[in-house]
């Protein structure tokens, strides 16, 4: 009998009353996950837990608190970038005259209203992707602002876009005068592979994507119903600094929204994306076969079943699609951005004996020279549950040895895929067996 059928057997039969008094949460507020009942432990709430007893965060503007906290996250301001559509909680503090600003790391992502609060999404290892609101609107003098866990957020963020567990999103809209989207017009989940005629709709962007027009820096009109949305540029050609726009001066990297750092913003949403969905699936996937184990009487260490494998091994590969930039969007010409977020994004970059780097960029034809994501290094990665972690690893470096057989990543060139295998086999920690031998 094939295991989804003893389960259902014993179901029916009232063994497992876990399944039957859960079957329609959602997989997140499930066993082992629980994640609204589960009290998150990482980088945010450890920082703002240690602020209550050191007293940092406690005094100046929100603007100066705003900059330590980016400083004390490590995450750079130079990643800030500006979206003026009414996609957030606080939407009625975000128009075109005062865009939201997003700015982020390889583990934190971070958003910015004048005269709101922060918005603070983070990874948890057992919870994947958690959001908190800083409370600044609310904050008592000489005492850190206080940490609320926001719930309102998965709303949108744990929708059937991301899969349904808790994850990040970049959506593309069409932004009326005051930043409101006209939804009849249609929206974008922006993604590696969009195209860029559909990316930033309601973002201001500086910089350019050589031969490509998009949706950024223009309002959205209807004059004809039977037409459609209209967009009207607010800056005609390429765009250096949006100072004639909008009071730029709050900002803490003043009047830029840089193109270069929006595509790698959209490249790691997709990215932490499905490494949540691994790290949740996999550990459902472990506690489920526990459970049938000791239903049985039977040793909890023995191997997962063939369909559990399975599970693991699609699983597996969905991830490595996309690490691996599978579906990319060609980009002919060049891509045109500033030097400030390029430096400040390469300042961590671990790198080989050679000095390659998976951060390294190329920009002309493809965003980075070496097509494998540099969240291999972050916490999302590494505190993968090691049956899903060694599984990447074991297929990443059987996609760079053996490729006639892995024809899903023939974009990846025999010179490219040499380098990637020296650059992660020099700089990721803990690899498996497979990639010592």
């Amino acid at each position: 009998m094939k295991e989804p059928l003893i389960a259902s057997t014993l179901l029916a039969a009232g063994m497992f009353p876990w399944i039957s008094a859960l079957a329609f949460e959602p997989v997140y507020e499930r066993a082992p996950i629980f994640y609204h009942e589960t009290e998150p432990g990482n980088r945010v709430t450890r920082l703002l837990a240690a602020a209550e007893k050191e007293g940092y965060l406690s005094s100046g503007t929100d603007i100066e608190i705003l900059h330590e906290l980016l400083a004390r996250l490590e995450v750079p301001l130079e990643s800030q970038v500006l979206v003026f559509s009414k996609t957030s909680e606080q939407n009625s503090r975000i128009a075109p005259r005062t865009p939201r600003a997003i700015y982020f790391s390889d583990d934190v992502y971070i958003g910015w209203v004048q005269g709101g609060e922060i918005e603070v999404a983070s990874f948890d290892s057992r919870l994947g992707m958690v959001f908190h609101l800083v409370k600044l609107t609310t904050r008592e003098n000489h005492r850190p602002p206080e940490l609320v866990r926001e719930r309102g957020c998965l709303n949108c963020h744990a929708g059937s876009s991301n899969q349904g567990v808790p994850g990040l999103m970049v959506r593309s809209v069409y932004p009326s005068d005051s930043g409101l989207p006209l939804f009849e017009a249609g929206t974008f989940h922006t993604r590696q592979s969009s195209p860029i005629s559909e990316r930033w709709g309601g973002w201001y962007v500086t910089g350019e994507v050589e031969g490509e027009s998009h949706l950024g820096n223009a309002i959205a009109a209807v004059k004809d119903r039977r037409i459609g949305a209209e967009m009207e540029p607010l800056v005609t050609g390429r765009v250096e600094k949006l100072d004639a726009l909008f009071n730029a001066d709050p900002y803490p990297h003043g009047g830029q929204s840089d193109v270069v750092a929006l595509m790698v913003l959209e490249h790691q949403t997709g990215v932490h994306n499905v490494l949540v969905e691994a790290n949740l699936t996999t550990r459902a996937t472990l506690y489920r076969h526990a459970e049938m184990k000791k239903a049985f009487g039977e040793p909890l260490d023995s191997s997962l079943s063939e369909t559990n494998e399975r599970l693991l091994d699609r699983m597996a590969e969905k991830v490595l699609h996309e690490m691996l930039y599978v579906d990319e969007v060609e980009l002919p010409g060049g891509i045109e951005g500033g030097l400030d977020f390029q430096n400040a994004f390469r300042a961590n970059a671990p790198k080989s004996a050679d000095g390659r780097s998976l951060k390294d960029f190329r920009l002309y034809g493809r965003l980075m020279k070496y097509r494998c994501s540099h969240l291999i290094y972050s916490e999302a990665f590494e505190n993968l549950p090691d049956e899903i972690r060694s599984r990447i690893l074991d297929k990443l470096h059987a996609i760079l040895t053996r490729p006639a057989s892995w024809p899903a990543y023939a974009h990846l060139a025999d010179s490219e895929r040499e380098h990637l295998r020296t650059i992660i086999s020099e700089t990721v920690p803990d690899l498996p067996p497979s990639w010592k031998e």
